[in-house]
């Protein structure tokens, strides 16, 4: 995207931030890779395009839902057109299987799982369990309602309203996946203020960088088959096909 009458805001892992005349920000999705607070680094080919389309691909969805995000348009297939908010500083995860930080929290003995709960990559969650974590700190870290409350980070209004929206994403994903052979194990999202004070979807959602995907197939049969960042995490295969076949998949599902 021609960027000589944009202004350069940030990066991220994954992202390049612009501000567009209008006030509205670009996001363009690179190519870059990293895992475990980006010790390891990489670049992967058509990550940033594949990446860019399915977050379009679920923001088309979730808005048709009446989920508020801040998706706006693509001009082009790396670039994202989005409404400038400010950020709730604040990171909120929904887990529908144990697995990552959950299972490491546990082992080191920082957590309790939920009742039920076998201490295992795959094991349902009942009725699956949000948790939030830091945004701006050096190391995203879990915090508790309390802790939110207490920085007025968020009030009790709102974070029940942050509640009630992630739990319904989680619903329209998991009911769009459900026809895609697809099993949606958790998932981040971030949310932010307008300048009215409305509290919407921002960032990104639905992306593999952000979600755990398996295949259901492989699931049923013992096997967790990943189609997210995992597979780079664990050198499983190539992040870039595994990308390319999660998307294909959801594309298949509306043609």
């Amino acid at each position: 995207m021609q960027k000589d009458n944009l202004v350069y805001v940030s990066s991220g892992k994954a992202k390049d931030i612009y501000e567009n005349s209008n006030g509205t920000l670009i996001f363009e999705f690179t190519d870059r890779v990293t895992a475990f607070d980006g010790k390891k680094k990489s670049e992967c080919n058509e990550k940033g395009e594949i990446t860019c389309k399915v977050a379009e691909y679920w923001f088309k969805i979730l808005e048709k839902n009446g989920i508020p995000t801040h998706y706006i348009e693509c001009p082009t297939s790396t670039s994202m057109i989005v409404k400038r908010l400010d950020i709730v500083p604040v990171e909120v995860i929904w887990r529908n299987y144990a697995a990552g930080s959950l299972l490491r929290r546990y082992e080191a003995g920082d957590i309790i799982l939920p009742e039920g709960v076998e201490p295992k990559e795959g094991s349902p969650i009942p009725g699956g369990m949000i948790e939030f974590t830091t945004k701006f700190e050096a190391v995203d870290r879990p915090v508790s309602i309390d802790e939110i409350l207490s920085n007025s980070w968020l009030s009790k209004e709102e974070v029940d309203y942050i509640t009630d929206l992630t739990k319904r994403i989680n619903e329209i994903m998991a009911q769009e996946l459900a026809t895609s052979g697809i099993i949606l194990a958790d998932f981040k999202v971030e949310y932010g203020r307008t300048s009215d004070g409305e509290i919407i979807l921002a960032d990104e959602a639905g992306t593999p960088d952000g979600c755990r995907f398996w295949m259901k197939n492989d699931f049923e049969k013992g096997i967790i088959t990943s189609l997210d960042k995992d597979v780079f995490r664990k050198d499983t295969g190539d992040l870039t096909l595994a990308y390319r076949e999660l998307f294909n998949k959801l594309q298949r599902t509306n043609m």
